[in-house]
This record gives structure tokens, C-alpha cells and sequence, in this order.
């Protein structure tokens, strides 16, 4: 089963508005060329020219748009390299360092991406210098990465990720286990050189990583998550099961100890800081291929609920990303709420947007011979391409917001009939989903919690179907949420009741836009967990007999502000 290819989709709505919005945001001055190469300041070479490298070149394929500087930022980066071919200081011989490192994980990625799309021969040798003058000749370091609490500090190889403040208002923080991004690129440059070499140093940081105590460390879930994403693609690439065992390993053990009542992250395991939209949006992407690689429907309706209220809600107005409260977690402030920390995290997050966004589009679709997997509904033109021919579908849809749902046949020249399913999660009234073909009742099978139709489609049919979503109030179930609370949902969407919070904008750097946030606690609100909601239109939902107005967290016209403060926990 492979993804829609870029070319062959056209995405519209609510997803094409964000990811040109983000495309935007990330062709403005901090991520120019002027600015690419010297905007870190926090030592992590490589990694602010891998994340914008990365997400220009899969924006560029997704919204086929050309990039105004991503040309310019790629034949500059020689000029910009070490004498050994890579970013930053020269490491010292039997010294390694995490950041170091970690930040070099994101231009190989970046760099495999290009390369990979355009088969640029310059940029493959500049992989090449990166990987045999730096990472390949930290293979055997990673065996020895320091995992004991107690005297990881003083190794004397490692230098692990230091306490640093990336603006006035961040927390002093470091990234523990920030290393292990490195899966992601090694796992990609194997995917690009296809060696043996590579593939024993990708088993050599995956082994150590599946040895660390992520709550005792109190690993980056971020870096974790980047390590999952690395284990899927030599899944992917070797159908080696201990890969993908491994990663389901570590992400079923994130959502127990690190997910958010929102759907979020914890930025550290053990530590619910903040929210982190990098981790958010890697949490999305493995979410989506664990369902495609195990075709357990728990992963894609994962899946949609990152998406539609985490990803979303750190999704700014101006097209960037931020960090948010870690909504629900136990002995943290504000925990019945969800609003910005950090309004825009530039020096990541807002980068991340653009994989997050190329991925959300081209995982609409999917394709297994002859059956076409519709996991996500999204306003678009998707040309689908088989073995006997070529359907060109465009859907039509108001989902979350409603269940209505249509595809109509504007090409078709397929030679045999066709099998389309057709996600219908739990949220959905499957016993009342009546799929049509113009105009008349289609047999319909359930697999998977897949709706399944069979036909052999014609130039013009119209396909069209209401998934009947429902709304729920469900109670706090994570195991470190606050107890003795309840949410409001409606389909894959949480409910919250917005607000304003006061705000002193003060100045940082040129780079900062963040705002402090106060409020009075007589601002809570209750709300009896039994009480219904009332439609008032696609985003408000009154509770029966009071004044009070549910909104939900992803609506392009509600997109979260500043001072966007929403309490989606409520007691009675």
C-alpha cells in the first residue's frame, strides 16, 4: 500500500489554506538565505538549514509551487561548511555531541528529501561528504551513549544537550536524548546510498534507543517521536518486523505517559511543561503509517485527533507554530485549559509545519493494487493511478465539521472494477451510513472499521455518502491526566469553551513574539457531564439551558491568536 504521489493531488480547503499559509510564513525574513546560515544560536549546526530545507522541498511538491529562496539556500551551502564537509566547529577525535549531531539528523533529511525529488548529483555529494566525514565515523559511539542517570553527565565522550533559553521567556531546559534524531536521517541517507554500513549504524542508535528509560531520562518526546518515524522507514525498507515491533513499542508507551487531553505532547517525558508542534506533527505522521503498516484502525483515529485539535490549534493565524499548555496533565497550572506558552516557536516548530502539511496531503489517499484507501477527508483533485488505468476523483467534503462526503468521476479509464474504503471511525454511525451511486443505494461491507464498495466507475458517477457524526462527553482517561474531569467532542473534535486571556506583550529579540498570559481562576467554568449540546452552526455548540458556547479547536476562521484561550476540561 504506497501514498498518493504529490503530483497526482490537488488539495483545496481548510488543509491547502494552512499549508500555503505555513509556506508562506516560511518564506519570510528568518528564513531567507541571509538569515539561514547564521540563525542559530544555541548549538545545533545544521539543523536550522536542514528543517527549512526540508519543509520548502515538500511544500514545493505538495502545493506545486515553486520556492522563492530554496534554489539560493542550496548553492550556498558550501560556503557554509567546515573544512571536513560539515556544519559547525570540527568535533574533536572520540568526542561526540548530541546537538551537534541531532542538528545534523535535519540537513540529511532535508538534503535526502532534495535529492530525492530532484536527483541532484551536487547535493547526493554533499551527503556523502556529511556522512563520511562526520556521522559514519561516530559509529560505535552510540553503543556507548550514556543511559545511567546517575553518571551520564560525566562520561567523557559524550557531551549530552545543555541547559540553554532560546528566548527571554523559555524555560531553561535541555533536550535529553536529542541524539537519537539522528535515526531519522541515517535511516534516510540508507534509504538514498542503500549501503551495509549505513544500515548497521541505523541498528546501532536503534538498539541503544530502545535501551533508554525514557521516563527516568526524561527523553524529548520529540526526539522520540523522530526516532519512530527513523524505525518505520527501515520498516518500510527491509520489512524487518523488529523494526516495527519496536516502534509500537515506543509509541503506545508515548501515549500512556505523554499524550495530552488535547492530544498534545509533553515536551519531556515526566515533565508536562509544554506542548511541542514538532512532536505534535511527528506524532501525526507515525500515528498514520502505524495504521498503514498494521491496518489497526486505533492509529488512524490517533491519527485524527492529532490532527484536527493538537496539530491544529498549535497551527497559528499568521501560518506559524507554538508551544501550548499541556492540557489535563497532573500538577501543572491552568491544566483545565489549553492557550499559547510560546506563541511562535521559529526556531523549530514553524519549520516542522511544512512536513506536516505535505504529509497530512499526501496521505489522502492510499493505493494497493486495485483498492483505494480513503483514511482523511479533505476538499481536493486526486488523479489515482493503477496498473489498467487512471480515475481522476474530486472530493467534496465538510468534514469534521459535518459527515457529508462526495466524490465525483471527472476522468476515468480504467479497464477493471475498482474496491474504494472508506474510513468510518468510531465516532461515525456506521448502522446509518447509506453510500450512494448516483443517486442509488450501493452494497456496502464493513473491514477495519472500513466501509468497502466495489464498481467499475465511469466518467461522471457521483458518489456520495454521510458519515453521521456524533458527539460524546468522555472522561479524563490518560494515565498522568487530572482525575474527576470531562471533555466535550463532537466527530474527531474537541470542544472548548474560548475565552481571551490579558496579555503584556514584552520585547525580546528580533525573533520573539510571545506573550504572557493571566486570568482569574472565577474564569472556570462548570459543566455537568451529563448535560446536551445544541448545533448552533458548523464551530458552536451551546449547552442546553445555559449560555454557555462550545467551540472546537480547528476552524480556519478561528485560528488560534495570542490570547486564544480555550478551558476544554470541565467538572460539574
Amino acid at each position: 500500500m504506497q501514498s498518493i504521489a504529490f503530483s497526482e493531488i490537488e488539495m483545496r480547503g481548510e488543509l491547502g489554506f494552512r499549508a500555503s499559509l505555513n509556506y508562506t510564513r516560511l518564506e519570510g525574513p528568518w528564513y531567507r538565505p541571509d538569515e539561514v546560515f547564521q540563525a542559530d544560536k544555541h548549538g545545533w549546526p545544521g539543523d536550522w538549514e536542514g528543517r527549512v530545507i526540508l519543509a520548502l522541498t515538500l511544500l514545493a511538491q505538495s502545493t506545486h509551487r515553486t520556492p522563492a529562496f530554496l534554489e539560493q539556500i542550496l548553492s550556498l551551502i558550501p560556503a557554509h561548511l567546515n573544512s571536513k564537509g560539515y556544519f559547525g566547529q570540527i568535533m574533536p577525535e572520540g568526542k561526540y555531541d548530541e546537538q551537534h549531531l541531532s542538528g545534523h539528523s535535519w540537513i540529511l533529511r532535508g538534503l535526502c528529501e532534495y535529492y530525492l525529488w530532484k536527483r541532484n548529483e551536487n547535493v547526493k555529494n554533499i551527503l556523502d561528504g556529511i556522512l563520511k566525514n562526520y556521522i559514519l565515523k561516530t559509529k560505535g559511539a552510540f553503543a556507548k551513549y550514556p543511559i545511567d542517570p546517575k553518571t551520564r553527565f560525566q562520561d567523557p565522550d559524550w557531551i549530552l544537550s545543555k541547559l540553554q533559553t532560546k528566548t527571554r521567556h523559555h524555560a531553561e531546559t535541555s533536550d535529553a536524548g536529542c541524539a537519537f534524531i539522528l535515526i531519522d536521517g541515517v535511516t534516510q541517507a540508507y534509504e538514498v546510498f542503500k549501503t551495509q554500513e549505513l544500515k548497521e549504524f541505523a541498528d546501532e542508535i536503534i538498539d541503544r534507543f530502545m535501551q533508554l528509560d525514557f521516563l527516568g531520562l526524561h527523553i524529548q518526546t520529540h526526539a522520540t517521536l523522530s526516532g519512530i518515524r527513523g524505525m518505520l522507514r527501515m520498516y518500510d525498507l527491509t520489512r524487518s518486523n523488529k523494526y516495527l515491533d519496536n516502534a509500537l513499542k515506543v509509541f503506545n508507551f508515548y501515549k500512556k505517559e505523554a499524550w495530552t487531553e488535547a492530544y498534545g505532547n509533553y515536551n519531556w517525558f515526566g515533565a508536562p511543561r509544554w506542548t511541542e508542534s514538532c512532536g505534535i506533527i511527528d506524532s501525526f505522521i507515525v500515528a498514520t503509517c502505524l495504521w498503514k503498516y498494521t491496518k489497526d484502525p486505533v492509529y488512524l483515529e490517533d491519527a485524527h485527533h492529532i490532527y484536527f485539535n493538537a496539530l491544529s490549534h498549535g497551527n497559528r493565524i499568521n501560518g506559524s507554530f507554538g508551544t501550548d499548555r499541556c492540557c489535563g496533565a497532573v500538577d501543572t497550572e491552568d491544566n483545565q485549559f489549553l492557550h499559547p506558552i510560546n506563541y511562535e516557536t521559529y526556531w523549530c516548530c514553524t519549520m516542522r509545519g511544512g512536513e506536516g502539511f505535505a504529509r497530512a496531503i499526501e496521505y489522502s489517499f492510499f493505493i494497493d493494487k486495485d483498492t483505494v484507501y480513503i483514511p482523511y477527508f479533505h476538499n481536493c483533485l486526486a488523479n489515482i493511478k493503477f496498473s489498467d488505468g487512471e480515475i481522476k476523483l474530486e472530493e467534496k467534503t465538510d468534514y469534521p465539521y459535518f459527515g457529508n462526503v462526495s466524490f465525483e468521476v471527472m476522468e476515468a479509464n480504467a479497464a477493471r472494477a475498482k474496491t474504494i474504503k472508506i474510513f468510518a471511525p468510531s465516532w461515525t454511525q456506521k448502522e446509518k451510513i447509506a453510500v450512494k451511486l448516483n443517486g442509488k443505494n450501493m452494497k456496502t461491507l464493513y473491514e477495519k472499521d472500513f466501509l468497502v464498495i466495489e464498481a467499475a466507475f465511469k466518467t461522471g458517477d457521483k458518489i456520495e455518502f454521510d458519515l453521521g457524526l456524533t458527539s460524546n462527553i468522555e472522561d479524563t482517561a490518560f494515565k498522568n491526566s487530572i482525575k474527576g474531569f470531562h471533555k466535550y467532542t463532537f466527530g474527531p473534535l474537541v470542544l472548548g469553551v474560548k475565552s481571551k486571556v490579558e496579555i503584556n506583550t514584552l520585547e525580546g529579540n528580533k525573533f520573539e513574539n510571545y506573550a504572557e498570559s493571566k486570568y482569574k481562576s472565577s474564569q472556570i467554568i462548570a459543566i455537568k457531564n451529563n448535560a446536551e449540546l445544541e448545533r448552533l452552526n458548523r464551530n458552536e455548540f451551546k449547552v442546553k439551558g445555559t449560555d454557555i458556547i462550545l467551540t472546537c479547536l480547528c476552524d480556519v476562521k478561528d485560528m488560534t491568536q495570542e490570547d486564544t484561550l480555550r478551558q476544554v476540561l470541565f467538572a460539574d
